[in-house]
């Protein structure tokens, strides 16, 4: 029987208490936000047991980051999901915090998680001035359960200062992703950040029985030109290529592809085939990332620290919907903050890494409106495509007139009088602006995000609209923009259109709400 510890056990009974006195419509309609309190990473993405298991970093006890849990969703279908209780508290003595991790269904049948322990401890002024007597330290933990309780291994951590190559430091050591191989061998990759310089760089470990672990590479290296330290690695292989997923902190680059602060960015490799031997492994894994190209994953406002996992010959992704700098900024008097992105299946189209919603959501199709519509010079509303629950695809174009009198497209959705979203195109320079600063936030965020999409008389747009969040689907998934609108009114439900001469065809669903199964 599992030993579950004084902090479970209170954080257990705190969103049981709580848990209730957040109201259905109080809730997203199809994203998953936290039982109670604050969440963020999505983490342990896995299929087991004839279940999806998502965890996520969660703090009960406030709308803000604190001591971090793993709180935990399962689902059958990728669409409902039931709430179960929290699964991992920080009660070790070498852990202040449960941080990100992976989980995988072991060779022995159990449900594996590798974790980040993170242990930090303030600076005592009054002994020392500098500061300098404060302790940061991450290592990784394993952790075993049945898919509901879960017991961590008594030797942990298993990666830790003597596992570190010198050139690491052991205060940025963290979040990793796990997988078995094809030759039986357990790997992970996780982030670490190097003393030279304080960039990040991606490492990969390997084991035979997932407790002794050894060095193999660094996959990857920040030479800074994606932003300072990085997080949240995922790796795959999707389509016989290699991709390393990592969220970069403090991006500064300006280019209409990617984009400024905490972002994600994929490392796409060539096609390769995957041998069994530990060394063809780490050659291909190492010869691929050197050349891998990135690209952006969510260009948009708030996306960051994806997972993938897979199943059913599909790659799945979910992402947490929030940027980390605007972590801060809960609306007043709200009881939870925190949302992840409906689930994304990933695919090539060309070199082209794509992510589209996954088809379950026609399950929740209500309704089906289609429209043919010339757009005119001023802004028209139309009320057949009005709603807070949409999944609402365009296909727009402009006819050689309205190309050489370089039109600009232009719809507003969630809009209520002067509160919208507003989403232009420039058909010329090939620019699509999201502006979000109509959308009634109190609090002082990123409101604007101009994307480089390609000059083009045509383009698709498909926008899932929910309650506190929109998601944007570009040329097909090729580009997305994700964003979230706390403080939106529940009225707030219009949609226009403007741009004379362009000619849309529309096809709106309305979305039923997801069921969720309480605590």
């Amino acid at each position: 029987m599992n030993k579950i510890s004084k902090k479970l056990s209170l954080a257990r009974s705190f969103e049981k208490a709580h848990f209730s006195e957040i109201q259905r419509q109080e809730r997203p309609g199809f994203h998953l936000s936290p039982a109670i309190g604050w969440l963020n990473d999505p983490n342990g993405f896995s299929f087991y047991k004839g279940e999806y298991h998502l965890f996520y970093q969660y703090n009960p006890y406030s709308t803000r980051w604190d001591a971090m849990h793993w709180g935990h969703w399962t689902s059958k279908d990728l669409l409902h999901w039931d709430y179960q209780e929290a699964s991992l508290a920080p009660d070790e003595d070498y852990e202040t915090g449960v941080f990100s991790g992976t989980a995988i269904a072991d060779k022995d049948g159990s449900h594996l998680i590798m974790y980040t322990a993170d242990y930090t401890k303030a600076p005592d002024y009054s002994t020392d001035l500098s500061g300098k007597n404060g302790i940061r330290r991450e290592t990784q933990c394993i952790a075993r359960g049945d898919g509901r309780e879960y017991q961590k291994f008594e030797g942990n951590p298993v990666l830790s200062e003597k596992d570190l190559p010198e050139e690491f430091t052991i205060e940025d050591f963290r979040d990793p992703k796990l997988w078995i191989g094809k030759d039986g061998k357990y790997y992970a990759v996780t982030v670490a950040r190097k003393k030279r310089d304080n960039l990040g760089a991606a490492l990969l470990f390997s084991s035979e029985n997932a407790v002794e672990w050894q060095y193999l590479d660094t996959i990857r290296e920040n030479d800074g030109s994606f932003g300072g330290m990085w997080e949240c690695p995922d790796f795959f292989f999707l389509e016989g290529r290699p991709v390393l997923s990592l969220s970069v902190m403090n991006m500064k680059n300006t280019s209409p592809l990617f984009r400024n602060g905490n972002c994600t960015v994929a490392f796409v490799g060539e096609e390769a085939e995957i041998e069994l031997e530990q060394e063809s492994m780490v050659d291909l894994i190492e010869n691929s990332m050197k050349t891998a190209k990135p690209q952006a994953l969510d260009l948009g406002f708030d996306f960051y620290a994806p997972q993938t996992m897979e199943r059913d010959g599909r790659t799945i992704m979910v992402g947490w919907m929030q940027a980390p700098e605007a972590g801060g900024n809960a609306p007043e008097n709200a009881k939870w903050y925190g949302q992840m992105s409906f689930p994304r299946e990933l695919f090539f189209r060309g070199d082209r890494l794509c992510q589209r919603p996954i088809p379950e959501i026609q399950k929740l199709y209500k309704d089906r409106v289609e429209l043919a519509i010339i757009c005119e010079k001023e802004e028209k509303s139309f009320a057949e495509l009005e709603g807070k629950l949409l999944d609402l695809s365009l296909k727009i174009y402009a006819p050689k007139p309205s190309f050489e009198r370089k039109d600009i497209f232009q719809m507003k959705f969630a809009k209520q009088g002067e509160i919208y979203v507003l989403c232009t195109y420039d058909f010329v320079t090939g620019i699509l602006t999201v502006d979000r600063s109509h959308a009634g936030r109190s609090a002082s965020i990123c409101e604007v995000r101009r994307i480089y999409v390609g000059s083009s008389e045509e383009l698709s747009l498909r926008l899932l609209l929910d309650r506190f969040s929109f998601e944007l689907f570009i040329n097909d998934g090729e580009q997305a923009l994700s964003g979230t609108l706390y403080e939106l009114p529940a009225e707030a439900k219009g949609i226009s259109f403007q741009g004379e001469g362009i000619h849309l065809k529309v096809e709106k669903h309305s979305l039923r709400e997801i069921e969720l199964g309480a605590l």
